[in-house]
């Protein structure tokens, strides 16, 4: 099971692009990261047995700022590594932070504890600055980009995330050059789903991903291969021929968020405020709500007819659950949006692929074709 702790509804940054909700004081306590860590393991050892499979967990911690909230984080996380080893579990474990309150020895601990780490900084300072700042309004680039010296290179346990938006889509293609640059090889680009996006924004957007797709060749060339989410992701599925069940997101069957509160989502994007009762699926000290639970998991998926006729449907994101959300209001129903960002992108990875394919690049067949 995939669990994520969200800390607290406290952040320093005030991002106008953020889904978490409200910006409170609330806060997990103890117990409530206790209880939440027993309830995933005993429901990762069921779904194990009944897999027949060993069993496994990732434990996400995600805010918020989760890094506010420190000494619980590292509480939490020693405790889960403690009981993971106890009841045979394999324990994989990530954060996803704004970066201005990473130091080196923070770090340092991250990577002794083998974190993988979700850095959002939305590349240079032109398109980061623009939507991430500070309560006061000053822009958080100089500070987030600080740590970027502790995740520089090829072995790096870190992906910084780029948050894709009408407002800032102007820089994206010079700013993943400047994450290049940085010597940063995961890249994940991440659209904000959540806001209209007029034509203007959707053909800069296009020209974008031209240019991305272009430096992701010549890094290839240079023997440098770069991962970007949009376009690695594409690839694969495009060898797998689709997506595999087991490739989709697990939304309220084994992905589960917890809310400071205990309450429990189906996902970190639904989180929010913790008002949703409509997609509230249960709490860490009385369970799920199991007949609401197996509801949202039944009405997963695309109920879209046009949809059922698509070339690329196979290879398209539209059965995910919480963007589904965000865009129509409906677990099973895809906008428009999403369908464009998932042909874009695929005709993206498309080209990229073939390309290097076609002059048999070392780098590229080595990635992808072991």
């Amino acid at each position: 099971m995939n669990f994520t702790l969200c800390l607290t509804h406290a952040c320093n940054l005030r991002c106008d692009y953020c889904y978490a909700g409200a910006k409170s004081a609330r806060r997990m306590s103890w117990e409530v990261a206790r209880c939440a860590i027993d309830f995933a393991f005993d429901h990762s050892l069921d779904l194990a047995r009944i897999l027949g499979q060993p069993p496994e967990s990732q434990l996400g911690y995600f805010g918020g700022e989760p890094l506010l909230e420190w000494p619980l984080l590292v509480r939490s996380a020693e405790y889960a590594a403690q009981r993971a080893e106890e009841r045979g579990i394999r324990l994989k474990k990530t954060v996803t932070t704004n970066m201005t309150l990473l130091d080196a020895s923070k770090a340092a601990w991250f990577k002794a504890n083998s974190f993988y780490m979700g850095l959002s900084l939305d590349g240079n300072q032109a398109m980061h600055d623009t939507l991430r700042r500070y309560p006061d309004g000053a822009g958080s680039h100089q500070d987030a980009a600080r740590a970027l010296e502790y995740f520089r290179g090829p072995q790096s346990n870190a992906e910084v995330i780029v948050v894709v938006d009408p407002r800032n889509v102007a820089y994206l293609a010079e700013s993943v050059e400047w994450l290049l640059g940085q010597d940063i090889y995961r890249i994940a680009l991440n659209p904000n789903f959540y806001i209209h996006w007029p034509n203007s924004a959707l053909l800069t957007w296009k020209k974008a991903c031209d240019r991305i797709g272009d430096l992701t060749i010549a890094k290839y060339r240079q023997g440098i291969p770069i991962r970007i989410n949009v376009i690695d992701g594409k690839i694969q599925v495009r060898l797998n021929e689709g997506y595999a069940a087991c490739d989709r997101c697990g939304f309220g069957h084994n992905e589960i968020a917890v809310a400071p509160s205990g309450n429990l989502y189906p996902c970190e994007r639904i989180v929010a405020d913790d008002s949703d009762e409509a997609l509230r699926i249960g709490d860490v000290f009385n369970g799920f709500d199991a007949a609401k639970r197996s509801g949202i998991v039944a009405g997963r998926g695309n109920i879209e007819a046009e949809c059922l006729d698509c070339p690329v449907k196979e290879r398209c994101m539209n059965w995910c659950s919480c963007i589904n959300v965000a865009t129509t209001g409906a677990i099973n129903r895809v906008s428009g949006l999403v369908c464009h960002h998932e042909r874009m992108v695929i005709d993206m990875a498309d080209r990229v692929g073939e390309t290097l394919y076609a002059e048999s690049n070392a780098t590229f067949l080595a990635r992808f074709y072991g």
